[in-house]
């Protein structure tokens, strides 16, 4: 009994955190504007595996106002130049690039731990 409450409690606790996760990564995409970006270049960073990271650096117009930004969500080739990219852009949340197929499979698996939880929280109430 008690290790089914248990179990139950700690399914929901990694679902709503997930979904915590989820809601927080969609911020640009609720609250900003969408707006055509281009790719004016790549900035390196050593990674860990002894090799480099290529990030591209996007420019794009938002309020009149050109801005440059380095996004550090996705890694691109080196020789990435201009390619047209819709993003997500809020000032106070940063860029997204919209809803990815990572954030779908994440989403069942936060909603397949919260209805497990919830399934294994009722069924520790009844007596076997």
């Amino acid at each position: 009994m008690r290790v089914t409450k248990f179990f139950g409690i700690i399914l929901l606790i990694i679902g709503v955190y997930l979904m915590f996760n989820l809601y927080k990564s969609s911020l640009p995409m609720i609250y900003g504007s969408k707006v055509k970006a281009k790719v004016i270049g790549t900035e390196s960073v050593k990674s860990k595996r002894f090799t480099y990271l290529y990030y591209p650096v996007i420019e794009f117009t938002y309020k009149n106002k050109v801005r440059k930004i380095t996004d550090k969500s996705s890694d691109v080739d080196k020789d990435t130049l201009n390619v047209q990219l819709n993003i997500y852009y809020s000032e106070k949340y940063g860029i997204s690039r919209g809803i990815s197929a990572v954030n779908v499979i994440f989403s069942i698996i936060a909603l397949a731990f919260v209805f497990f939880g919830f399934v294994a929280l009722f069924k520790s109430k009844q007596k076997i």
